[in-house]
């Protein structure tokens, strides 16, 4: 049952380790540690989130592999692989790994924190102590931690201009969406729904689709950047690029 107990013991619990985690690692100065930490997150939540396959074999050595695992049928599925791929890039100081990292850590977070307050997954079987339901949770935090040290290590600045990659990703995230579900017409399958395009998130409010949650995530990403950028950013610095944004290479430590 959502908002159970156990759910809200999860929520409380997980959100103040990633705080803590978050604090812990914002002491980190040296370039190179900084990239092996967001590598080890990257890692760590792809490696959760494929577990099931060898939970699911061991048993009988038979493993049945759930679409989301092949295809990035969800947000936060395509997320996951986006946060695997730019920690894992060894040239971090272009316009591109900027790009696709801007992207990544407001996604990131969205997806995260929609699936830790509305695990579907949780509704569908709510035993926390089924690794399928406890590796989502798990790897939905481990997402969240990775998505926000994007921030918290300096790699993306809370900017206004990061709505331009923002939302060139969720142009993105549409293509795909369209693409999946078109693929599995093609070999005549029932569509996945994939970012939840042709049908609503939650059944119970039919206009929850893909299309007005990525509204509601430009929406609330202008509306929060614009305010931070307005109290944060000292007035001379305010509405330009910064040295993490496009175009211009970062500089950091690199012992």
């Amino acid at each position: 049952m959502l908002f159970d107990s156990t759910h809200l013991l999860y929520i409380v619990i997980s959100l103040a380790i990633t705080a803590l985690l978050l604090w812990a690692m914002s002491k980190i100065k040296s370039r190179k540690w900084k990239d092996r930490n967001l590598c080890l997150w990257g890692v760590l939540t792809f490696l959760l989130h494929i577990s099931y396959l060898w939970f699911d074999f061991m048993p009988d050595k038979y493993a049945t592999v759930p679409d989301n695992i092949i295809l990035p049928i969800y947000f936060c599925n395509l997320s996951m692989y986006l946060l695997l791929f730019v920690s894992l890039m060894r040239i971090k100081d272009t316009a591109f790994f900027r790009y696709v990292a801007t992207f990544t850590a407001y996604a990131g977070f969205f997806g995260a924190m929609i699936s830790l307050f509305y695990p579907d997954y949780y509704l569908a079987n709510p035993d926390i102590w089924q690794w399928g339901v406890l590796k989502s949770l798990l790897s939905h935090s481990t997402m969240l931690v990775g998505s926000c040290y994007l921030f918290v290590g300096g790699y993306v600045k809370i900017r206004l201009n990061n709505m331009l990659p923002f939302c060139t990703g969720m142009v993105g995230v549409l293509l795909i969406g369209v693409g999946v579900n078109a693929l599995y017409a093609a070999f005549g399958h029932a569509s996945p729904n994939a970012m939840y395009l042709t049908a609503s998130a939650i059944p119970d409010v039919p206009i929850f689709t893909g299309y007005t949650i990525g509204a509601l995530m430009i929406l609330v990403t202008l509306i929060f950047t614009f305010i931070y950028e307005l109290l944060a950013v000292p007035g001379q610095l305010r509405w330009r690029m910064t040295h993490t944004q496009i175009g211009t290479p970062v500089k950091g430590d690199r012992q």
